[in-house]
C-alpha cells in the first residue's frame, strides 16, 4: 500500500512536477501535492496545512530556494526540504545547505529522489522524537526544581559521609544563608550546631537499613523545637543515594506527617524520572545499542562494589552509566545505525558525544558529579582518549570505571557494523590494555568479577 505523502512543491514547472510525483509514485509514495511559485503562495500553503516534505527548485522567476529557506526559517518549522533542480551548480548547493536546505537533486538524475525523500523523513521523525524526549527532561528538570523549593518544610539531602549535597530555599533563609554556601558543609557542624552527631544518629540508622527514621530535638540553630525525619533516598531500583532530612516545627507534626512521606517520595520520583527520561532519549535514537547503557551500569556497579568503594560512589557511578551515551543524540542516526565502517570524518561526529553529554547535563544539580563522570567516559590514562585527552589522575576514578565497563560491554556485543566478539575477547583486550589505557586495579576487578563467576550480562 502506498505511502500517503504530503508534498509542497515551489516549482514554475507544472510538466516537471508531473514528473517527480510519477517518481515519487514509483516509488511507493502516494503524493497529496500543492504547487506554489512566489513567496506568498508559499507562506499561504504553510499556513493552510501541515506538510511532510518540501520540494523545491533553485531559482524561479519571482522565488528561489534561499528565500524559501528564509521564509520557513521565520514560520519556525521544521520541515525536510530537498532541492530538485536542472542547474544548480555545486558553489549554490552549498550556499543553500548553509541556509537551511537537507538535500539536493538534479532534475536530471530523479532516481536518487525516492531514497533522498525517504531518509530525510526518516530523518525528521527522528528530530521530533528527540525533541519531544529533551522536552520531558525539561519537564521532569522543572518538577523537581519546582517540588524541591516550594516545600515550606526546611529540608537537606545528605550524602553517606554527612556532608550536605543540596537545601531548599526554606532550610537556608531559616540559617540566613544561601544554598550554595551549605553544600558541601557537615550536617552537624552547620544544620545542628554541634560538633559530632546526635546520638543515635536517624542518618545512620537509614544509611545501614534503609528504613525512614523519626526523632524530636531542640534546635538552637533552627531557633526551637523540631522534629526531624530521615528517608532514604533512592535511585532506579534499589540503589540508595543518600537520605533526606525533613525538619518541622514539633505543633505541625500530627497534621503533616502524611505530607512529609508524600513530598519525600516525589522528591525521590523526580530525580529516578531525570535519569530514566535521559536514557530513554539515547534508546530512541539508537535502538541497535538497545539496553548497552543498563548492562554498561550494572557491570560498572558491579566493578565499584567488589572494589570496596562507598556505597556514595557507587550510585553515582550506577546512575552516570545508565545515561553515560546521552550525548548520542546529537550524532545523526545513519552514522548510529551504519552497517560498515565509519570514515573518519563520521567518527569524529561520534566522538563528540561525550561532550553533548556534559553540556546537557552540567546544569542539573546531581548528588555526585554525573555531568563530569559523562564527559570522561571515553578518556584513557594515557591521554589518548578523548575529548580532553586528560591522563592519570586527571580522570575521575568512576570515569575510569566506566571506561572499562563501556569497551567491555562494546566489544561483547552486537553492533550495526558487525556481530558480537564475545566476553572472552572483550576480557583479552582489557587485559592486554591494562596499564595503558586502563587503570589496572579496574581491569584487574572487571576480570575477576567474570573469571569467578560473580558478574555476567543478562
Amino acid at each position: 500500500m502506498a505511502t500517503v505523502l504530503r508534498l509542497l512543491m515551489v516549482e514554475d514547472s507544472e510538466n516537471d512536477m508531473l514528473i517527480i510525483l510519477r517518481e515519487l509514485r514509483r516509488g511507493g509514495y502516494d503524493p497529496v501535492c500543492e504547487r506554489v511559485e512566489t513567496a506568498e503562495g508559499l507562506k499561504a500553503a504553510l499556513e493552510k496545512q501541515s506538510w511532510d516534505i518540501i520540494l523545491a527548485d533553485h531559482r524561479l522567476p519571482r522565488f528561489s530556494d534561499i528565500e524559501a529557506l528564509k521564509l520557513i526559517r521565520e514560520q519556525g518549522l521544521d520541515l525536510p526540504f530537498i532541492i530538485v533542480s536542472g542547474t544548480i551548480g555545486e558553489e549554490a548547493a552549498v550556499e543553500a545547505m548553509k541556509a537551511g536546505a537537507h538535500d539536493y537533486v538534479m532534475k536530471g538524475n530523479l532516481k536518487r529522489l525516492v531514497p533522498v525523500v525517504g531518509r530525510e523523513l526518516q530523518e525528521a521523525e527522528g528530530r521530533r522524537k528527540r525533541k519531544q524526549a529533551e522536552e520531558k527532561i525539561l519537564q521532569a528538570k522543572e518538577e523537581w526544581e519546582r517540588t524541591f523549593d516550594s516545600v515550606p518544610d526546611l529540608i537537606a539531602i545528605i550524602d553517606h559521609q554527612f556532608r550536605i549535597s543540596r537545601v531548599n530555599r526554606a532550610l537556608a533563609d531559616r540559617l540566613d544563608l544561601t544554598p550554595k554556601e551549605m553544600i558541601g558543609a557537615c550536617c552537624y557542624d552547620l544544620i545542628h550546631g554541634l560538633q559530632s552527631p546526635i546520638s543515635p544518629c536517624p542518618h545512620r540508622q537509614v544509611l545501614e537499613d534503609g528504613r525512614q527514621r523519626y526523632t524530636e530535638f531542640y534546635e538552637t540553630r533552627l531557633g526551637g523545637h523540631f522534629s526531624l525525619t530521615a528517608s532514604p533516598l533512592r535511585g532506579i531500583g534499589s540503589n540508595q543515594a543518600g537520605v533526606i532530612h525533613i525538619f518541622r516545627d514539633i505543633t505541625d507534626r500530627k497534621q503533616a506527617e502524611g505530607k512529609i512521606i508524600e513530598e519525600a517520595e516525589k522528591l525521590q520520583k523526580a530525580l529516578a524520572g531525570i535519569i530514566q527520561a535521559m536514557a530513554a532519549t539515547v534508546e530512541a535514537k539508537d535502538p541497535y545499542t538497545a539496553g548497552h547503557q543498563r548492562r554498561v551500569a550494572d557491570l560498572a556497579q558491579a566493578i565499584t562494589d567488589e572494589m570496596g568503594l562507598s556505597e556514595d560512589q557507587i550510585n553515582g557511578v550506577r546512575m552516570a552509566g545508565v545515561i553515560h551515551d546521552l550525548g548520542k543524540i546529537s550524532v545523526p542516526a545513519e552514522i548510529l545505525s551504519k552497517p560498515t565502517q565509519l570514515t573518519e570524518i563520521e567518527f569524529s561526529l561520534i566522538k563528540v558525544h561525550p561532550q553533548t553529554g556534559y553540556e546537557i547535563l552540567k546544569e542539573i544539580e546531581f548528588p555526585w558529579p554525573i555531568a563530569e563522570m559523562v564527559w570522561q567516559h571515553h578518556e584513557r590514562i594515557n591521554g589518548s582518549g578523548y575529548p580532553q585527552g586528560l591522563k592519570g589522575e586527571e580522570i575521575l576514578p568512576e570515569a575510569k570505571i566506566l571506561a572499562v565497563a563501556d569497551v567491555v560491554e562494546a566489544i561483547a556485543s552486537h553492533r550495526p557494523y558487525r556481530p558480537a566478539h564475545g566476553i572472552e575477547t572483550a576480557l583479552e583486550e582489557i587485559a592486554k590494555q591494562k596499564g595503558i589505557l586502563f587503570d589496572p586495579e579496574v581491569v584487574e576487578v572487571c576480570l575477576r568479577l567474570f573469571r569467578e563467576d560473580k558478574f555476567r550480562f543478562e
